[in-house]
């Protein structure tokens, strides 16, 4: 049966109609606060420009340097993103309606299994890329509905999650990377145009109020990004789903 994306993303807009308030307010403690603690204060080192053998180790040793300096605020953005990922989709997805407070026990109880399975598809991402790209993207178009999974479904482990999110993407695995393609592409061009935007306005250089200003439009962006595909994620495996 082929999935109706069109129907799908209005559905997830009707949700964002309905849901706003309860949506914006995780999405601001969760999303948008980690996201501009890391743009305010986050260390970032130069990056080498140029060729050759040097300027490679060089670019490696700084990329070191960047994820050792910044490993706290980056650990607690992932977990906060993890966590209000999981809320919101207990919220759209268990069918006792629960109160955001009932999700977070909900979230809370189930947060091991979340955590090791972000971990684990996240190595196998990275894995993925590394082979030339194209099996990372499989593994985006595989494994986007393993959380869905796991929390519509808390009867089901992490392995027999895997196994659920294959089932219900077999042969929608194109439809799926085209609308979360959309997604992020457009807010990856969105946060792009704010940078060189706020490059023009320090002439170059940086100052603390446009890198401030700059920080909060962008993590906007991410928030903004995040509620998208998470809506569409949820609505997306409650379609299939209920379909077998």
């Amino acid at each position: 049966m082929r999935l109706n994306i069109a129907a799908a993303c209005q559905e997830a807009s009707h949700i964002w109609k309905r849901d706003r308030d309860v949506i914006a307010a995780v999405a601001g403690v969760f999303f948008f606060l980690p996201n501009l603690a890391l743009g305010l204060f986050m260390q970032v080192s130069p990056i080498p420009v140029g060729g050759g053998g040097q300027d490679d180790q060089a670019l490696v040793a700084s990329m070191q340097s960047f994820l050792v300096d910044n490993a706290p605020l980056l650990l607690f953005q992932m977990l906060a993103e993890l966590v209000g990922v999981a809320v919101l989709l207990a919220l759209l997805l268990d069918p006792g309606r629960p109160t955001v407070g009932e999700a977070l026990r909900i979230v809370a109880r189930r947060l091991p299994v979340l955590v090791a399975s972000t971990m684990l598809i996240n190595i196998a991402l990275v894995g993925g890329i590394a082979l030339f790209i194209v099996p990372g993207l499989y593994v985006i178009g595989r494994a986007a509905l393993v959380l869905p999974v796991l929390v519509g479904e808390p009867e089901r482990r992490f392995g027999d999650a895997i196994g659920r999110a294959i089932e219900l993407t077999r042969g929608r695995v194109i439809q799926l990377l085209s609308l979360w393609a959309l997604i992020f592409v457009g807010a990856y061009f969105v946060q792009t145009l704010l940078q060189s935007l706020a490059r023009v306005a320090s002439a170059g250089g940086t100052n603390p109020f446009t890198a401030g200003i700059i920080a909060v439009a962008t993590s906007a962006v991410s928030m903004a990004t995040l509620i998208a595909y998470t809506l569409t994620r949820a609505v997306i495996y409650r379609r299939l789903a209920s379909n077998g």
